[in-house]
């Protein structure tokens, strides 16, 4: 039987990750709450690296899981794992792993929503301006034409 510990580490990893992604939505929100745009952005390009990193690591434990389970009947599920080598650590991870992709699926979709009511609060404001036909000057004051 071959060795399950790159694989037990590779899980852990995920786990790690996946909580620094969750926390990175819930710091989104409340950037999105308080109308931060430029911590917005900030969090936005350190999802798209965590995002990347955490595809690398899929990779990796898919290569690895098929390494391990090789010819033998079965998935290469981290329950098959379990199964297998009788290790409860498999469990435990897949049980943090299902949380937190629960978790991060609930913020996504709350984020998604605060996003959508403030482009449409901008686009409102927008409009309502322009029937003012307020315009900017130069420097970078607002000033209403006659």
């Amino acid at each position: 039987m071959k060795d399950s510990a790159r694989i037990l580490k590779i899980l852990e990893e995920q786990v790690k990750s996946y909580s620094r992604l969750y926390d990175l939505l819930k710091g989104e929100k409340a950037a999105i709450v308080s109308f931060n745009p430029l911590a917005v952005e900030s969090l936005a390009k350190e999802k798209d690296n965590l995002v990347l990193q955490l595809r690398l690591l899929e990779e990796e434990r898919k290569r690895l899981a098929d390494e391990f389970f090789g010819d033998r009947e079965g998935g290469g599920s981290i329950s098959d794992l379990h199964s297998i080598t009788g290790n409860k650590k498999f469990l435990d991870l897949r049980s943090q792993l299902l949380s937190l992709m629960q978790g991060i699926g609930e913020l996504n979709e709350i984020n998604r929503l605060l996003i959508e009511r403030a482009s449409l609060h901008l686009r409102v404001s927008s409009a309502f301006f322009q029937t003012f036909d307020i315009k900017a000057s130069p420097s970078g004051t607002i000033s209403r034409e006659a």
